[in-house]
């Protein structure tokens, strides 16, 4: 017969999972984020600028990071409100 304790623990264990998931989309928009960077910086250097369709591409790409971004920003105040919430009812 399971304890009374496990739904708590179940509850408290899902921010961890969330959490995981969460870093690893993280690290993955980072790389991202970075391999655009690095991409425009060497269009400057090297290639004297963008060309209309790099341009182009470059906003699109900024845009979808952006996006991810506050996606992600969301879904970690869920994550934390939710952790919050499992910590005061174990302290009840």
């Amino acid at each position: 017969m399971p304890s009374s304790a496990e739904p708590t623990e179940n509850r408290t264990d899902l921010p961890a999972r969330e959490l995981l998931k969460l870093y690893d989309e993280l690290t993955a928009l980072h790389a991202g984020s970075a391999f655009v960077m690095q991409a425009l910086a060497a269009a400057q250097v090297y290639g004297g600028g963008l060309d209309e369709r790099s341009a182009t591409g470059a906003v699109f790409c900024a845009q979808w990071l952006n996006d991810r971004t506050v996606e992600l920003e969301r879904r970690l105040k869920d994550i934390v409100s939710e952790a919050y919430a499992s910590t005061m009812v174990a302290g009840s």
